[in-house]
């Protein structure tokens, strides 16, 4: 890998991964993981994962998150059984609808833009573990304070002010809920620059070198399976709520409009759960499977250079011919070539050496030959390429010059490094094999002849 990937960056990724924080705050935001219930009001928990959208993914993530964390204690306060304190946090129930949408959304929505700035900042400081757990320490309170003080601005007749958002600052349970927050968010990013989680990383990275129809992209199956459940969640809901008030009436108990939306708004709730749950499975069946289709990928390369192996090489361009053969068009050169005197620089500089040089020449190979073509290795310091692109043979010829200067340029102790290259013209159809044996020969002459040279037949 020469460029840094980053998972929670590469577009490819970032949605699932957003996409499972929002799951996972509303999975906690309608379970009991999320709340605890403390007269006059509810304590709750369900700030922390959108502390660590901040710390993982950065202040849009968090803010996203945020928003949802608010939405949700807007829907849950507006059930008539709800404290008199949530109260407020509903625009049905609070009597100052956009107040009540500005405390409940407004505030979460505002803590996750700070604290993903803050754990922005402090990801460029030169303590940043120190700094990332400072602010997760204090994540608790900094949500107390903003929603506290909301409070006290919109609905001052409660009672409530800033000194409430630290009124149980020294208690012992809330010191531990603080102290958790943050081993959690440290535990997680050190997860994070654990072996097992950087090979899993540069597995996603791979991703990149795959063509389209082997990433075995699930998109447009999750939003389908996503749009189908949200349906059926839908029907089930009202079915529920249907089924439960009969069987309320049935034993004669009167049910209300109010009992009627409670029921609703808890059945909602439920399956809301649920479809996150479904989510976050399905989240990690996509990485599972591309997981998998990396190691496949990675199983199909030679190790050495990163180029296809043998085997792998010889089933790409089979496919490849077989397209053109269905299509009737041929057009590409298939190239052999093989590094000049190979045998004596592993006699005279030792295998390792040898190993960097085919290394590096295949490294000169993918910068030229990747967009236009397969590179395998074939085996010792034999490489082929199919060129499956139509490209005139003026330029074919530039490119095979470009190659030949820079192998040339190549540093280390072996002074000069050259190839031989037998390059054949496609023009009518031929199996793999056939191919494989006139380019073959084409090198040959290109050996007879003095090596460091091509030699173009058809």
């Amino acid at each position: 890998m020469t460029e840094k990937f980053d998972l929670f960056k590469d577009q490819s990724t970032k949605w699932y991964i957003l996409g499972s924080m929002i799951a996972l705050e509303v999975l906690v935001s309608v379970s009991f993981l999320g709340y605890l219930h403390i007269e006059p009001i509810s304590m709750t928990f369900a700030y922390i994962p959108i502390l660590i959208t901040g710390m993982l993914m950065g202040p849009a993530e968090s803010t996203v998150v945020g928003s949802v964390f608010g939405l949700i204690s807007m829907g849950k306060a507006s059930a008539s059984y709800v404290m008199a304190g949530d109260r407020i946090f509903s625009p049905l129930m609070s009597g100052s609808p956009i107040k009540s949408i500005l405390l409940s959304v407004g505030t979460r929505a505002l803590f996750g833009f700070i604290v993903g700035l803050l754990y922005r900042f402090a990801k460029k400081s030169r303590r940043p573990d120190l700094w990332i757990g400072v602010i997760s320490f204090w994540g608790k309170s900094v949500h107390s304070l903003l929603v506290f003080s909301v409070m006290a601005l919109l609905f001052p007749d409660l009672g409530y002010g800033i000194a409430t958002a630290f009124s149980d600052f020294l208690s012992i349970g809330n010191l531990l809920v603080m102290s958790g927050t943050a081993a959690i968010v440290l535990l997680i990013r050190r997860a994070l620059r654990s072996s097992p989680y950087k090979r899993f990383e540069q597995r996603m990275s791979m991703l990149k070198n795959l063509q389209p129809a082997e990433q075995q992209s699930p998109n447009r199956l999750l939003l389908i399976s996503i749009l189908v459940e949200f349906l059926l969640t839908c029907a089930v809901t009202v079915y529920f709520v249907g089924r439960t008030r009969y069987m309320l009436e049935q034993n004669g108990i009167d049910v209300s409009t109010a009992i009627l939306s409670d029921l609703f708004l808890l059945q909602t709730q439920f399956l809301v759960g649920i479809l996150a749950l479904m989510f976050l499975l399905m989240v990690l069946q996509v990485f599972n499977r591309r997981y998998a289709a990396c190691g496949e990928y990675e199983a199909s390369l030679d190790t050495l250079t990163s180029v296809w192996n043998r085997k792998s090489f010889f089933q790409r361009s089979d496919q490849t011919l077989a397209n053109m053969r269905r299509n009737d068009i041929w057009h590409g050169y298939f190239i052999m070539l093989d590094v000049d005197w190979f045998k004596q620089i592993n006699d005279e500089f030792g295998h390792p050496e040898g190993d960097r040089v085919l290394h590096d020449v295949a490294q000169c190979l993918r910068q030229i030959f990747a967009p236009i073509g397969q590179i395998g290795r074939l085996g010792g310091d034999e490489f082929a390429i199919l060129v499956d692109q139509p490209v005139a043979q003026e330029t074919l010829e530039k490119e095979l010059k470009t190659f030949t200067e820079r192998v040339a340029e190549l540093s280390g102790p072996v002074s000069s490094i050259t190839c031989s290259i037998g390059v054949l013209m496609l023009t009518s159809p031929a199996s793999i094999d056939e191919l494989y044996q006139k380019a073959d020969q084409l090198l040959y002459q290109a050996k007879q002849q003095g090596r460091n040279q091509y030699v173009l037949g058809a």
